[in-house]
This record gives structure tokens, C-alpha cells and sequence, in this order.
């Protein structure tokens, strides 16, 4: 399915990009996209306000590996089965399994963290993780907590993120569910990381922090905060109208996000969205 493109280039101009071919390049680079939001459920056939979304899933996934340069990991972001059940996080897996690319995964608040450890194993990396990728650093957060639909890292979670990043100068991105700054949508934002200004506080005392990168907004977004950004991405169903007060779905398209981390410690990010895809959410929805 052909790709609709909006580019948010961090430090260095983006090369072009041959689906399925890694372009000639002056810096090595590696390659990660970024999934988030599925909303799976049980049920091939199961639909979030009108968008089956097993079905978009993996129009997006298929589109992910076909349009981007050959990845060498795929980070998915939270909500990733909606009804919480065992058969969803199970067709999650076959999924992925099928790509042949490691695969990290970390809960939103609509996912159950011990069905995730049992049912994608490894995948379901800790509450605090670090994982490297050449010379990158990869730090996973879970920002959730029981019963809430914002997020809330915690003082321990904190402090780890906080003894991850002391040690080691390698250029990092962190990866979370919920947003932890203001993306100017009132009812969103009132579902955002509690302690998000902690965390922005951590991530300004350590300089090779180059980027925070969160699902949850099922919207493009991109700030940016002194030397890094932080970064939203669209939703591989759903997507909510940026800038509004109340709740709105926007007729944009599902998509992912695509990273690419240089040699040099720069960062290249791009969204790509699916075109063409013929579901669209129901508009007069109120919430889900």
C-alpha cells in the first residue's frame, strides 16, 4: 500500500529512501520503527469506534517493512491489545515472530503487564530496561500504573532512569506509553505522565539523551527541548484530531514512525502513514 510522509529531521537532513534498500550513506546508520496503539483484540474481526484493528495492524507492519530501510528492531509503544486477552497478545506475537527482527514491547494503561511477561516473553522488557544497538542506547520505561489512564513513572522508576543514565555517555532514545509535556489537547493532556516534568528534568541533566519518543496521543507530534526532542507517533488504528479541547478523531491515516541512528550520535525520524487505507473511525464517537 503506497505511504503518505511528514518528516521531523533531528540534527542531520534526511537521505532518500528506496522501499526495501538502505540508500548509500557518508554515516552508518541503524534503523528502528516504531509502532503504537493497536488496540487488538481477541478477535480478527474487532473494532476501536470503527477500524478493525488487527486488519490495520498489519497494513501498517506490512507497510513498516516494505517503505522504510531494513530494520534492525521494532519498538512497539503500549496499548497493545485493547480487551486485555491472552489470544490477542498471542496473535501479537505471531505477528512479530514472522517479521525476524527483535522486538521490544512496554504496556500502556490499556494493557495487562503479566500477560504481556507470559505470553511475549523477553519481548516484554522490564520497567526500567536498557538495550543496546551499536553504539546507541535504547531505554524503555513503563510509565503506567493500575487503574490509571495517565501515566506515572515513580520516584523508584525515576531514580533508576536517572542511575541507567549516569555511567554511560552513548546516545540514547527513551521509549514510554504516555506523553510526559503538553501537546496542547486539553482532554488529552489531562491523561499525560503525572511526573512528566521529573522526567524532562533527568533527561536535561544528561546530554546524550537525543530523543523521548511516547505512543498514547495516536497523533504526530515533536517538540523540541534544549539538544533532544520529544516525539509522538500516530496510532496504527485510530488517530485523535491534535488541538482540541474534547475529544475528536482526525481522518488522517494509521502509520508508524521510522528512527534512524547514526554513527556520529545524530538522529533522523520521519512518519509514514498508510494511503489509501479504507477505514476510517467513526467521527461522531465521544470517547472509547
Amino acid at each position: 500500500m503506497p505511504a503518505s510522509i511528514g518528516s521531523r529531521t533531528l540534527d542531520l537532513a534526511p537521505s532518500p529512501v528506496a522501499g526495501g534498500t538502505r540508500p548509500e550513506q557518508t554515516v552508518q546508520r541503524r534503523t528502528l520503527l516504531q509502532l503504537t496503539d493497536p488496540h487488538l483484540f481477541a478477535q480478527p474481526d474487532g473494532q476501536l469506534l470503527g477500524v478493525t484493528t488487527r486488519r490495520s495492524f498489519e497494513a501498517v507492519l506490512e507497510l513498516a517493512l516494505s517503505h522504510s530501510p531494513p530494520a534492525d528492531a521494532l519498538v512497539l509503544t503500549g496499548d497493545l491489545v485493547h480487551d486485555e486477552s491472552r489470544e490477542g497478545y498471542r496473535s501479537l506475537r505471531r505477528l512479530l515472530d514472522r517479521t525476524d527482527l527483535p522486538y521490544y514491547c512496554i504496556p500502556g494503561n490499556h494493557d495487562s503487564r503479566p500477560l504481556m511477561e507470559e505470553l511475549l516473553g523477553p519481548a516484554a522488557v522490564e520497567p526500567v530496561a536498557v538495550r543496546k544497538l551499536a553504539d546507541w542506547n535504547l531505554v524503555f520505561l513503563d510509565s503506567t500504573e493500575p487503574g490509571l489512564e495517565g501515566g506515572r513513572i515513580g520516584r523508584a522508576r525515576l531514580a533508576a532512569l536517572d542511575e541507567v543514565l549516569a555511567p554511560d555517555p552513548s546516545p540514547t532514545v527513551i521509549f514510554l506509553h504516555q506523553h510526559p509535556i503538553p501537546v496542547r489537547s486539553d482532554w488529552m493532556d489531562e491523561l499525560s505522565v503525572e511526573d512528566g516534568e521529573e522526567l524532562i528534568a533527568i533527561c536535561d541533566r544528561h546530554p546524550q539523551v537525543r530523543a523521548v519518543v511516547c505512543g498514547h496521543i495516536h497523533q504526530e507530534f515533536a517538540r523540541r527541548i534544549d539538544g533532544y526532542s520529544v516525539l509522538g507517533t500516530p496510532s496504527t488504528c485510530v488517530q485523535f484530531e491534535p488541538r482540541r479541547s474534547q475529544f475528536a478523531i482526525d481522518t488522517q491515516a494509521p502509520g508508524y514512525r521510522e528512527l534512524a541512528l547514526l554513527a556520529d550520535g545524530a538522529l533522523e525520524t520521519r512518519v509514514v502513514r498508510l494511503d489509501g487505507y479504507p477505514e476510517r473511525a467513526n467521527r461522531t464517537a465521544g470517547g472509547y
